[in-house]
């Protein structure tokens, strides 16, 4: 094994050989493909490349940094800064016959050394237009950081002629020992394999490479190549020896995901099992749709249906507030089994499924384990067991950095998407493109949803199978893609509706509220807005009018929506005696926590939105409740339609219209024989929209555009003829992941509130100076932990003010970057401890005590 040539040096006392880390890549690719990979994921590629894929996938990741053996790397000689090691090197690099002459002019060219891996793995001429299925080796290796770059023409000279000589017989003598080594024989031909099959290795490539460049691992083979236990020059051996070594790492790398002993009993306890559940077991791979009221037990519908294959499972709901209580659940439900997992969202770190050492909750082997491995970004949803937002799933559909292995990692686990609903008419676009692939990798998928509109469960179902055929909504029901609804059984209940059209909403909202507490001073009340400014008002009427409202917004610091949301539940969570609390909230609670209300007021929303905010009010059967609602025999809901646009937003006001001609003359919706015919009355078709409603219909159009110009295209990548190009494509844009995956108009950031020694006492603030908060590093959990709690997502006018008044700063950890410190006191943005972030002038209106609605 030739030493001189080296792959990682960063945190070692000396170099490690650049074999021994080929070596070490393609046998962690080997392990991925036995323990990580699903059964339907080889089988999908040994269909491409035959009995000896596993070797092909283990040589493609052998191969990946084959590129390091050129002259720029090698010798370090573009290195940002010289180390006293580098000279060293260089020497022993020319002694050993390697020319390190190379013209500055040609220096850049050869920076990127997965260029060079292609370039020396390439079959065809490596153009542009070149087919994948003809290159995929070598474009896995010039992936495997993140973007599919095909070299120029002044690369290819640089290293047709800089890179030549002892270097190429280097190259050369490294791909045959690898390929060899994998049982391959290194003068065969190249099976061909479509594009998304090479997708997928390429994917397996970049995990190969980071577990086998992990510092343990590492240190593990030089210690062993030091002692003779590896013998570097049976590369074989060398092989089957770390591999054995990378199985045993596996569990605390990516993890293994470990199935339920008893899965039956773990989810559903000893209760009898809804007819939604039953139809879980014996529902098929593919895409299942399930469609049920609240009650019908969709949650465990869907582990019991992952329970039926030993995979991984990603768990995506709609928002943070859901995903964190929903990791409370499936955390339930894995007690027992030691799984890693991960909470997979910007804020999770926060929450407190990881204020307890992994370590401690492995020695008690409670359920759930998070990783450090996994701990940041995309690596979140490598779990075996994750749960996060929509927005990182979606985040899979972005033509950006890493696309490949985010697509990889979607494909090998059972993906479930909670409150599907939700999604509109930008993130169905988004999550169009991965039903597609989903479809083509044979991924299960559950879709959940008490209140799908048709035209969206026929576009995901046709997309995911394109000779499906669609047949009517029956509501409630459940289907299995290619297939036909199957209804299921459900008890029917009555909401007491009462629709009133209001010029000032915020007043209506209050004078119900006032008249309910005269009525029912006990009762459990919730008044749902539209948008935050609304929500803040009326708070602010209702503490004027003598209440005291727990309020839930997204414009909140974390720290205190977190501490919202948990007073909320131990008042009128489930089974909780709680009385007289009332509630405002935005879209938040729509689909958030598992309370129980007496009676809502709620602007008025689209269909879906106003049966999921129902869904909030007599959610449990409570024996209390008559005594705190006398005399009430159905659930009340009143609806207030605003005027005009403003009144609508953050809605279409045709969308709105259509709800409220539905709701004229109804004093009574029946659940859920009502529900899909009031669903399919606010969706937007192109047969039924009138004149006035074009303009809007074109927001609708603008929609689609956008994510037409950040998705990416499925059926790109499974074209036959797709070239090197389309790869290109597929990670050659910048685009923040984390606002591309919603269609935000204007700008949007999230700011850090401080008060400065608590000073103003605003609840999760950072309390300490922006220079404490700079110094917070990436591995202080505690301190981060605090940070992430004075965190605020805004947009539009305040977000615009933020920006002009955001502190410069550069934080040491990367979790923190891009986000803006706000000092309260020194800007236009105050923080109200009822209301949230506030304007300078709702800040005025808040010292007189001046509701700007209530007068």
């Amino acid at each position: 094994m030739n030493s001189t040539l080296w792959s990682k040096r960063h945190g070692l006392e000396a170099p490690y050989p650049l074999l021994a880390h080929l070596l070490d890549t393609a046998a962690s690719a080997q392990v991925l493909y036995d323990q990580w990979l699903r059964a339907g994921l080889r089988d999908l590629i040994e269909g491409a490349l035959g009995p000896d894929a596993r070797a092909w996938v283990a040589a493609a990741a052998g191969l990946h940094d084959v590129g390091k053996a050129s002259p720029v790397f090698a010798g370090q000689l573009l290195a940002r800064t010289p180390e006293p090691w580098h000279a060293q090197a260089r020497v022993d690099l020319k002694a050993a016959g390697y020319s390190l002459d190379v013209p500055t002019e040609r220096l850049q060219h050869l920076r990127r050394h997965e260029k060079a891996s292609a370039l020396s793995l390439a079959r065809t001429d490596l153009d542009f237009g070149d087919p994948i299925s003809g290159d995929w080796q070598a474009a896995a290796a010039l992936g495997h950081h993140g973007r599919f770059q095909v070299p120029d023409e002044a690369e290819f000279d640089a290293f047709t002629t800089s890179a030549g000589g002892n270097w190429q017989s280097a190259r050369h003598d490294l791909t045959e020992a690898v390929m060899t080594a994998s049982g391959l024989d290194p003068a065969g031909t190249l099976p061909p394999v479509p594009g998304h099959i090479a997708v997928l290795i390429a994917g397996l490539v970049v995990l190969a490479d980071r577990t086998a460049s992990e510092w343990h691992a590492v240190k593990r083979g030089q210690e062993e190549l030091a002692s003779g236990t590896l013998d570097p020059d049976d590369h074989a051996a060398w092989l089957e020896h770390r591999n054995r070594f990378f199985a045993t790492r596996l569990p605390r790398t990516l993890g293994v995901y470990q199935d339920f002993a008893d899965a039956r009993a773990s989810i559903a306890e000893d209760l009898e099992l809804r007819p939604l559940q039953e139809s879980a077991l014996t529902a098929g791979d593919g895409l299942w749709i399930a469609m049920a009221p609240t009650g019908n037990g969709k949650t465990e519908a869907a582990l019991l249906r992952h329970a039926r294959k030993n995979e991984r499972l990603i768990f995506a709901l709609p928002t943070q507030a859901t995903t964190n209580a929903m990791m409370k659940r499936v955390q339930k439900a894995y007690e027992g089994t030691g799984n890693a997992a991960e909470l997979a969202h910007r804020l999770a770190t926060v929450e407190d499924f990881y204020t307890i050492p992994s370590e401690h909750r492995a020695a008690g082997c409670d359920g759930l384990i998070p990783s450090e491995f996994l701990r940041n970004g995309t690596a979140r949803l490598l779990a075996p067991v994750s749960v996060s937002t929509i927005d990182q799933v979606l985040a899979g559909s972005l033509r950006t950095k890493w696309a490949h292995l985010r697509l990889l990692t979607l494909a090998n686990a059972h993906v479930v998407i909670d409150e599907a609903h939700l999604m509109d008419q930008y993130q169905s676009a988004l999550a169009e493109q991965l039903m597609k692939w989903w479809g083509v990798t044979g991924t299960r998928v559950t879709l959940l949803s008490a209140t799908l509109p048709q035209w969206q469960r026929d576009r995901f179902a046709h997309a995911y199978d394109r000779s499906w055929q669609p047949a009517a909504v029956t509501f409630p029901s459940h289907e299995t893609v290619p297939g036909a609804p199957e209804p299921l059984t459900q008890a029917s209940y009555g909401i007491a509706v009462t629709t009133t059209r209001s010029a000032d909403p915020v007043r209506t909202h209050l004078d119900w509220a006032s008249e309910m507490k005269h009525q029912s001073p006990d009762a459990r009340l919730g008044v749902v807005a539209n948008t935050v400014g609304r929500a803040q008002e009326i708070a602010l009427g209702l503490q004027a009018r003598g209440m005291e409202p727990i309020v839930l917004h997204s414009r909140m610091t974390a720290g205190h929506r977190r501490d919202a949301a948990d007073r909320l539940l131990a008042e009128i969570g489930a089974g909780r005696p709680g009385k007289g609390t009332v509630v405002v909230g935005t879209q938040a609670i729509e689909a958030s926590l598992d309370i129980d209300l007496d009676a809502m007021s709620t602007d008025l929303a689209p269909a879906p939105s106003i049966v999921q905010r129902a869904g909030r009010v007599w959610r449990h059967a409570d024996g209390r409740r008559s005594s705190r609602l006398p005399g009430a025999g159905e659930l009340p809901l009143q609806i207030v339609a605003g005027e005009g646009k403003r009144g609508a937003l953050p809605y279409f006001i045709s969308e709105l219209r259509r709800v409220e001609q539905f709701l004229t003359g109804r004093t009574r919706l029946v659940m859920p024989d009502d529900s899909q015919a009031f669903v399919e009355a606010s969706s937007l078709r192109l047969d039924e929209v009138d004149w006035a409603g074009q303009e809007e219909l074109s927001e609708h159009a603008r929609r689609f555009a956008r994510a037409g110009g950040v998705v990416i295209n499925t059926d790109e990548l499974t074209d036959p003829c797709a070239d090197l190009e389309t790869l290109m494509r597929l990670t050659g844009h910048d685009v923040d992941e984390e606002t591309a995956t919603r269609l935000i108009d204007g700008p949007s950031v999230t700011v850090l509130v401080v008060d400065p020694d608590g000073r103003n006492g605003t609840p999760g603030a950072w309390t300490l100076s922006i220079a404490a908060l700079e110094a917070v590093r990436g591995d202080d959990r505690p301190a981060l932990r605090r940070a992430m709690e004075a965190t605020v997502p805004l947009n539009g006018k305040l977000a615009r003010l933020a920006l002009a008044i955001g502190n410069p700063w550069n934080p040491r950890s990367q979790v923190l970057a891009g986000m803006i410190p706000v000092i309260l006191g020194q800007s236009g943005l105050s923080y109200d401890p009822l209301l949230g972030i506030i304007g300078q002038e709702a800040h005025q209106l808040v010292n007189l005590g001046v509701n700007p609605q209530v007068g």
